[in-house]
């Protein structure tokens, strides 16, 4: 372990000039000082090239390189990260925002993880686009890691866990991500699918402060992926391949076997629910209509339960953010 490590923000942007200088300032406003921002401009058409060479003038800690053609999200993403020179790097979304003091808590931690912590993940709030943060505040408990495997086998049997990153909370080894099979473009949710893949032979570290902000906003990748149920159609590819390539080496038992295979049913169930909570039964009835016939006699357990969990997490929110946009 060492004293102090070099930590680099990787940025990918297509067309983000919407919200792309508030996010550039907030990285600006660091307390901490020492690392760089790579940003990889995927062929932008917008005003995002101007914005970006506007700040790098400015701020020689951050790089530009642009991509004349147009790339997949996740290969984008893999570019960011190829660019970053630092031992760690700190991925981050164009969308959202860096807490001050976010880059010097996660240096801080890094310097401290054992060699074989290879993904760091952090608490965040969420900005709705009426302005409301939540949550307000962050008592934060204790940073804790996890083995990878164990915390791997713990979802599935669906105990109480950290949660694992998005882009925006996850800050990656570099050694690790090079190891890994990178972001595959052919998922949408290609973030924590790595992860997953990559806990198998690395840890898990959690620091539950807030220390950045997720911007819920209708132009997500995760609202399209809910919408059009590429979400379902992901988690239908991903687990059994994954159980697959790492069921064995995971030791993962027939009982954890069969969680992995339900996961596609858990996100169909969430995706009813929500329509259902948005005040739209047709929708509900539509989403519930696309799936695979073989699921119908089990899905409905699967739709009250999440509409029990999802109806728990809004609880605090109804009454300041319209439902609408809470799921966009």
């Amino acid at each position: 372990m060492s004293e102090s490590v070099f930590i680099s923000i990787a940025l990918p942007v297509y067309n983000g000039a919407k919200y792309l200088r508030e996010a550039l300032d907030s990285v600006c406003a660091q307390k901490f000082t020492e690392f760089e921002l790579v940003v990889s401009d995927n062929a932008s058409t917008d005003e995002t090239p101007r914005i970006c060479e506007e700040y790098a003038y400015r701020d020689p800690r951050i790089k530009v390189n642009r991509s004349e053609r147009f790339l997949e999200q996740a290969d984008n993403v893999n570019r960011a990260v190829s660019l970053c020179s630092g031992e760690w790097v700190k991925l981050f979304c164009h969308d959202d925002l860096m807490a001050p003091a976010c880059m010097a808590r996660i240096q801080e931690f890094a310097a401290k993880c054992p060699p074989q912590v290879g993904l760091i993940g952090n608490g965040t709030q969420w900005l709705f686009m009426n302005g409301y943060r939540y949550p307000e505040t962050n008592d934060f408990a204790e940073s804790q890691i996890w083995p990878g495997p164990q915390l791997i086998r713990n979802q599935l049997k669906g105990k109480r866990t950290p949660p694992l990153p998005c882009l925006t909370t996850a800050a990656v080894r570099r050694s690790a991500w090079e190891s890994s099979s990178k972001f595959d473009s052919r998922f949408l949710h290609f973030d924590v699918y790595l992860w997953t893949r990559l806990l198998v032979e690395f840890d898990y570290a959690f620091i539950p402060e807030s220390l950045t902000v997720y911007r819920i906003h209708g132009e997500q990748v995760a609202v399209s992926a809910r919408k059009s149920m590429r979400s379902i159609a992901d988690q239908r590819s991903f687990w059994p391949e994954f159980v697959r390539d790492c069921g064995d080496s995971l030791r993962l038992d027939r009982w954890e076997r069969l969680m992995a295979k339900l996961r596609p049913l858990g996100t169909a169930g969430s995706a009813v629910a929500i329509e259902v909570l948005c005040g739209n039964p047709k929708g509900a009835v539509t989403t519930f209509a696309k799936t695979p016939l073989a699921w119908w006699p089990a899905l409905p357990a699967f739709i009250l339960r999440s509409y029990r969990s999802e109806k728990r997490k809004v609880a605090s929110l109804l009454g300041r953010v319209p439902v609408r946009e809470i799921y966009p």
